[in-house]
């Protein structure tokens, strides 16, 4: 399970939609049951997340080798500045122009993973 956000990257949003209806009408139909009170189950969308971060983190912290073909390139700053200072191992994010490949691993996670990396550099926290 660790990989399947790879598979699920390139999935129609439809088919997501779909996907997550069965979800809904499982937890009303657990709900409905009178079996108590169940603790929420987390979102699809929450459970794709998860593992796509951590093949990130797998890739770029602990360098596991059948998954460095997914290995971005570190961003080259032209200009030093503060928040850049801050952020060193910002990634080179893939540029795309249609729709389908923002939809894909690479270009999605790589986004989060410098959400992340900036979110943890800021000193205010």
């Amino acid at each position: 399970m660790d990989y399947a956000c790879l598979e699920w990257g390139g999935a129609a949003n439809k088919h997501l939609a779909l996907l997550d209806k069965v979800q809904g009408r499982a937890v009303r139909l657990n709900r409905d049951s009178g079996a108590g009170h169940e603790p929420r189950p987390h979102s699809l969308q929450h459970r794709r997340d998860v593992p796509g971060h951590t093949v990130m983190y797998k890739v770029h912290q602990q360098w596991v080798s059948h998954l460095q073909t997914l290995r971005q390139p570190l961003r080259r700053a032209r200009i030093t500045t503060r928040v850049i200072a801050l952020a060193p191992t910002e990634l080179l994010q893939p540029r795309c122009r249609t729709w389908h490949p923002q939809r894909q691993f690479v270009y999605v996670y790589v986004g989060w993973w410098i959400a992340l990396l900036a979110y943890a550099a800021t000193p205010w926290r």
